[in-house]
């Protein structure tokens, strides 16, 4: 049967065991229950700032090998030009604490070295000297740019059925390519699922558009290849072609990063 119960503190009432085992346990089963199925990656928030040389991650959480880490506060990072790809990312690390208390970590770092095992990508930029470090983007092409640019097309967002592309990304994808004018149903069903979702779609269902647009699929893409598939796409509608080729009926050119 289905039921609800929370444990009621009144004064002068003992305090039981059962009472605050259910504080513990109701929301854990709860949220692991509405992430049930998901990948690792961002979950909520996690947003990025740079003022004065200095890289804000605000807060947000992340799904991680079945567990949500949060953090409340924003975190500054010292953030000066080395010319150099840096990345900002999590390590994490599983804690015992005394008394049977258990739990886990993420130390965040701006390194030289991408992401590795146990580690989770949050952006990824080339900052020059004297330049300012941009987390506004003017449109959906933007997003790759190299120099003095946060790139986050690589960093796992956590979504139902596995890892997938920041939801902002796909949001600024649908209302561009809704601005080419296409009237091909398949541009149509996915930008119109895009929005509604706030950019939360599944993997599978850009694994459906990208299909239908004529495209070969495999299985397992990369954010980085779904980000490149967009874009060629992009392209195509804003000059007039369709399907996965361009109007003049020839093969579009793929864009690399």
């Amino acid at each position: 049967m289905f039921r609800y119960d929370y444990p009621v503190f009144e004064h002068k009432n003992l305090l039981k065991k059962s009472m605050l085992d259910e504080l513990r346990d109701y929301p854990l089963a709860l949220s692991r229950r509405l992430f049930s199925g998901y990948g690792d990656g961002i979950l909520e928030g996690c947003s990025l700032r740079w003022e004065q040389d200095v890289l804000y991650l605000e807060p947000g959480l992340l799904h991680y090998q079945g567990e949500i880490y949060r953090m409340e506060e924003p975190c500054p990072l010292t953030c000066t030009a080395t010319d150099q790809l840096t990345y900002l990312k999590v390590r994490f690390a599983t804690m015992d604490y005394e008394r049977g208390k258990r739990g886990g970590m993420g130390e965040i770092l701006l390194h030289t070295v991408p992401a590795e095992n146990g580690e989770m990508e949050l952006g990824r930029f080339r900052l020059q000297e004297g330049a300012r470090l941009r987390t506004v983007y003017e449109n959906f092409e933007d997003y790759q740019t190299e120099y003095d640019t946060v790139n986050r097309i690589y960093v796992p967002y956590a979504g139902p059925g596995g890892t997938g592309l920041w939801p902002q990304l796909l949001k600024v994808y649908a209302q561009e390519l809704l601005e080419t004018g296409t009237t091909d149903i398949h541009d149509v069903s996915f930008a119109m699922a895009v929005l509604a979702a706030e950019g939360q779609v599944s993997n599978e269902c850009v694994r459906w558009y990208f299909m239908r647009s004529g495209d070969e699929v495999r299985e397992g893409m990369s954010n980085g290849e779904r980000y490149r598939k967009l874009l060629h796409l992009l392209k195509i509608r804003k000059s007039g072609g369709k399907g996965w080729k361009g109007p003049e009926g020839g093969r579009g050119q793929m864009i690399l990063l």
